[in-house]
């Protein structure tokens, strides 16, 4: 797969890499330098339902990056050539198989929400929050690794079945946010820093959003 990656000195213009060659490459920078010389672009999605709880999955002991942690609802590498969009709409197909609409900003989600109140079981609706380059820290193969991400983050609605289309996924579970960070609070250790830093970074957007699903 050839995802869209940043270098350092040029964090404007993508280029085209290997998903495999890009960690493979990283991990060694980091353990040797302890900071990233490139960044993947990923979309991550925190989806709320209709009774304002967020949707959490536990990932896949068999996956190699964040094994058994709790993470955000779904997220998923920009594949060169591809628009942020279009992505967010394959991943939401692929991982809850369920197709998506993605809005332009907020005023148009509270016009679709309204528009769709009563189809949410069959469609998602998802709204742009913020971008930024930003280093998470990961687990892979056991390993602790520093991996710079561009990140897209995206805040939706979606109020049906649950069907994850592959083996990512161990569980799904669902928190009020109250709930959610009274147990990373207790428990950090079972949650993906991804998942942290998003909570701590667009804490603001998701207590609005999860007033207006609830309205």
């Amino acid at each position: 797969e050839q995802i869209c990656v940043y270098k350092n000195e040029n964090v404007k213009e993508p280029t085209s890499m290997d998903r495999g060659q890009f960690y493979a490459e990283q991990t060694a920078v980091y353990k040797a330098t302890g900071e990233p010389t490139l960044y993947c672009e990923v979309i991550n999605i925190l989806f709320i339902n209709k009774a304002g709880e967020i949707i959490i999955q536990k990932r896949s002991p068999d996956k190699t990056h964040n094994a058994n942690l709790l993470d955000k609802s779904i997220g998923g590498h920009v594949v060169f050539g591809d628009t942020i969009e279009y992505t967010v709409m394959v991943e939401t197909i692929q991982e809850l198989q369920t197709p998506s609409i993605v809005v332009k900003d907020e005023s148009h989600f509270q016009k679709t929400l309204h528009l769709l109140k009563d189809h949410l079981e069959t469609v998602a609706v998802v709204c742009p929050i913020s971008t930024q380059f930003k280093v998470f820290t990961k687990q892979i193969n056991n390993e602790k690794i520093g991996i710079g991400n561009k990140t897209n983050f995206f805040i939706g609605i979606y109020d049906g079945k649950i069907r994850f289309a592959d083996k990512e996924v161990k569980g799904i579970m669902f928190y009020t946010l109250d709930e959610l960070e009274a147990e990373i609070a207790k428990n950090p250790d079972n949650f993906t820093e991804d998942l942290k830093a998003i909570l701590h970074d667009n804490r603001d957007a998701i207590v609005r959003f999860t007033d207006m699903v609830k309205v």
